[in-house]
């Protein structure tokens, strides 16, 4: 069984048809736990012994891995064993492939460890790479509010302003990824990390 950690229920659905699309035969279980984030959003700072403490609950399930699809907590996934950040493969790609990239969060929280794995992936891989950020946290309420479209839509027109200064576009929180759907004519690369996080983990495993 593969477990997931979101800290939104909205992102239930969208992970249990990825994981499908790649292996209909893979059990799932997954987990929703709101409050970590936003006190983490709240504080400025993620809260290590709230976040083991629910994957120690998770780990009660015996799970084979678990995928924390949650940035913010990127580095806290980071420190446990079998536990997996669903960030890490997109960023390995992009770093890999381009040079000029744009950061783009909702999330404040997220910043500062979206940043972090791009800049120790890009020593790892001896890669120099420019990071553009691109701060839609005024949008962060209509996520909250429960209004997606709206949400996705605020996003989508802040990163036309970014089209021609980098190379990739990085929507670095898996809340984002429809985005890339209002944007079709949009002439750079815009990757999320829900998909190919999913894929290139459970194919490792």
């Amino acid at each position: 069984m593969i477990a997931f950690l979101h800290t939104s229920k909205i992102h239930i659905d969208r992970f249990e048809k990825l994981v499908n699309s790649i292996d209909k035969n893979i059990p799932t279980k997954h987990f929703v736990n709101e409050e970590i984030l936003e006190l983490a959003i709240t504080n400025g700072k993620t809260d290590s012994d709230a976040f083991k403490k629910q994957i120690d609950f998770i780990k009660e399930d015996n799970p084979k891995l678990i995928i924390c699809t949650c940035s913010t907590f990127g580095e806290e996934s980071d420190t446990l064993d079998n536990v997996f950040r669903i960030d890490r493969p997109i960023v390995q790609y992009i770093v890999n492939k381009f040079h000029k990239i744009g950061l783009v969060y909702t999330a404040i929280s997220t910043k500062e460890i979206s940043t972090n794995l791009l800049v120790e992936t890009s020593r790892q891989l001896n890669k120099e790479i420019e990071i553009i950020n691109c701060d839609c946290s005024e949008h962060w309420v209509h996520f909250v509010n429960g209004n997606q479209l709206e949400y996705e839509t605020q996003i989508a027109n802040s990163i036309k302003s970014l089209e021609d200064q980098v190379d990739v576009v990085f929507l670095a929180q898996a809340s984002m990824v429809g985005a890339k759907n209002i944007l079709l004519n949009f002439k750079k690369e815009i990757v999320s990390s829900p998909e190919y996080g999913v894929r290139q983990i459970l194919h490792g495993k």
